[in-house]
């Protein structure tokens, strides 16, 4: 008897030991690193945009956003995806080894030929202070709103414009457009709501920049496109309306 049961415990401490070799591989695939700090390590600027609960990720040529709780993420103006989608925890966002890897590589595509990451450095401005503030008139002439606001003196930032169409729709992103504060710290830019062409749409409008400048929101509801302009095809009903 106790022959059997010694040799089910070596039989159970086997398969035990069995497990832990095949878990091991699928916990250290589930690693997560902190983005807050790799960001800084790959000359990103770290940018957090509480209008999308994400992070704005930027250096010359690129633009990355990664939103918590989401596979995809923008490159520029592409959309990519990553395995393990990016949880927030600890006051900050942590990404899976695979986005940090995809990350590192797009950091080294645009970083200077023959420059090391310590020169990058070395060269880079002054991160600037402040705040931000934002305000929309609209063009009556087309789909585009003028946006401008101020902020700290020769700061980069990003307008971005995002619309909440139908209770039914998840926030559609409509453009980011990179813009600088001039000496006096004033920006304008005319920019496209198009293709968004429902009237009456809630427009979101965000300006960021770096992480010592406060972000800045406002909206709009979407008008009609030239409503300086009358003709009688207006005065159909919208179903006989040529299209």
């Amino acid at each position: 008897m106790r022959r059997s049961l010694s040799a089910a415990l070596v039989q159970l401490s086997t398969i035990a030991f069995a497990l832990t070799l095949v878990i091991r591989p699928a916990a250290a695939g589930g690693e997560f690193v902190p983005l807050a700090r790799l960001a800084p390590a790959l000359g990103y600027t770290y940018t957090w945009i509480a209008a999308e609960s994400a992070v704005a990720l930027t250096r010359p040529g690129m633009y990355v956003l990664v939103r918590t709780g989401n596979q995809l993420y923008d490159v520029n103006n592409a959309v990519e995806s990553t395995a393990q989608a990016p949880v927030y925890r600890n006051n900050d966002i942590y990404i899976g080894t695979s986005l940090a890897a995809r990350l590192r590589s797009l950091a080294d595509s645009t970083r200077p030929a023959g420059a090391n990451l310590a020169a990058v450095r070395s060269t880079a401005v002054a991160p600037s202070h402040g705040s931000l503030t934002v305000a929309t008139v609209p063009t009556n002439t087309a789909d585009a709103v003028i946006v401008s606001g101020t902020g700290p003196a020769n700061t980069p930032l990003t307008i971005t414009l995002s619309a909440d169409i139908t209770r039914d729709m998840p926030r559609v992103v409509l453009s980011r457009t990179s813009i600088e504060t001039d000496a006096a710290g004033n920006y304008s830019s005319r920019i496209s709501t198009a293709p968004l062409e429902l009237r009456k749409s809630l427009v979101l409008v965000s300006a960021t920049s770096g992480p010592g400048v406060i972000e800045a929101h406002t909206s709009f509801l979407l008008g009609e496109s030239s409503p300086k302009i009358a003709h009688p095809v207006d005065e159909l009903p919208r179903d006989f309306r040529p299209h």
